[in-house]
């Protein structure tokens, strides 16, 4: 109920009491002219809200996060008297609620078209449509709204990956400390050859070693786990809504661009996703990448674990492992000693640090990995941001 109808009805009712007070007949002529207005103004407002028909058309399942959905809104309404105001509300992807409201103008019995672009600011599963129709009155006296009846359509808003250069790996890294990392596989042995420096004892072959007098060892198939592992960061971020989906589409993309990156020089790839429903990735070739996209889409920032410790989690699959790509908006001392352990152990590391920050003692911890021989790179995630729709952004034709 709004403060002009309230308005309306205490002077109805001083009218009411001056024409009984005084006996006057003007009062009640007001009263009754009073009275007609807001039949009038609930008799349009009601018709035209329950006889409107609005459709959308032009939403596709599944877009690119910085997308606009070229849309078309079809609205007709029967209603013969003069109405005030006429909205739609969308749900649209975004974090300000989900929900835009635009204003249409549209003649009864007379179909109009407008077209309204919806932009995609974060990626996600989302549901758009017409959600609720409202309309007001010409004296603005009542406001009213309904919901469209309309079925909401599903939206996958997927992320774009970023522009990440390739990290080469040696089938073999030796690191700081000459820890010689094996590459094969020693479940499954493929022949003997004669021994070569750096061979292991344990390889020895030492039956057909004594029979041919000169040491042998055996050689085994390369393993087939991948070279790369990429470790996005999926605990809980505590920031903003907005900010939160921000650094959220950034590590998102960051790991999606290492993977592309990898798997298109010809480095296979394993992505664990330690959330709250923890799923692990691996492809080998570039054509695999879509499920990569399709998980990143749906995953949610909810790891019950804290990132070090995910990362202590991973220390023990490197024995075949030739590089680590670590993604995160929390910079720790713990997180920087433990890129510099996995950089140690042998594992090629590189860094990456979503945030616009430049703390002192964010830089040095930096500083420190890269020193260590990782390679490190700073993410600011607001850097070409796409911005949010604006409201009342239809156009009619």
């Amino acid at each position: 109920m709004k403060a002009r109808f309230l308005g309306v009805l205490a002077a109805m009712l001083a009218l009411l009491c001056a024409g009984l007070a005084t006996g006057t007949r003007a009062y009640y002529l007001l009263l009754c002219l009073l009275g007609l207005m807001l039949l009038f103004s609930l008799a349009s407002a009601l018709i035209t809200l329950f006889s409107v028909r609005v459709s959308m058309k032009g939403v596709r399942p599944r877009v690119n996060r910085g997308d606009r959905l070229m849309t078309l809104l079809t609205v007709r309404h029967s209603c013969v008297l003069p109405v005030g105001n006429l909205w739609v509300t969308l749900n649209v992807p975004g974090s300000a609620g989900g929900r835009q409201e635009i204003g249409v103008n549209a003649p009864p019995f007379v179909q109009r078209q407008f077209r309204h672009v919806i932009r995609c600011p974060h990626r996600g599963n989302y549901e758009v449509g017409v959600e609720r129709i409202g309309v007001s009155d010409l004296f603005s006296l009542f406001e009213f709204s309904r919901a469209s009846g309309k079925r909401l359509m599903r939206v996958e808003v997927c992320p774009r990956p970023s522009a990440q250069q390739l990290m080469p790996l040696k089938a073999s890294d030796v690191g700081p400390e000459f820890i010689s990392r094996a590459a094969e596989d020693n479940a499954s042995p493929s022949g003997v050859r004669k021994w070569q420096d750096g061979d292991e004892l344990k390889k020895v072959h030492w039956k057909l070693t004594l029979k041919k007098r000169e040491v042998m060892v055996r050689t085994f198939e390369e393993s087939a786990r991948p070279d790369t592992l990429i470790i996005p960061d999926l605990s809980e971020i505590a920031a903003l809504n907005d900010q939160k989906l921000t650094l959220e589409d950034a590590i998102c993309e960051s790991a999606l661009g290492a993977a592309k990156a990898q798997l298109e020089g010809g480095f296979p790839v394993c992505m664990p996703l330690q959330a709250a429903q923890p799923q692990e990735l691996s492809a080998r070739t570039a054509a695999e990448l879509p499920a990569f996209s399709e998980a990143l889409t749906r995953v949610a920032f909810d790891s019950p674990y804290p990132y070090e410790q995910i990362l202590m989690l991973m220390m023990g699959r490197f024995q075949r492992t030739g590089g680590a790509v670590l993604i995160t908006s929390r910079l720790t001392g713990r997180t920087a000693d433990i890129a510099i352990r996995m950089q140690n152990s042998g594992v090629q590391v590189k860094f990456i640090w979503v945030s616009e920050s430049g703390r002192s003692e964010a830089l040095e911890m930096l500083e420190r990995i890269r020193m260590s021989g990782a390679l490190v790179q700073q993410l600011d995630p607001w850097a070409g941001e796409v911005p949010a729709a604006a409201p009342d952004a239809a156009d009619v034709f």
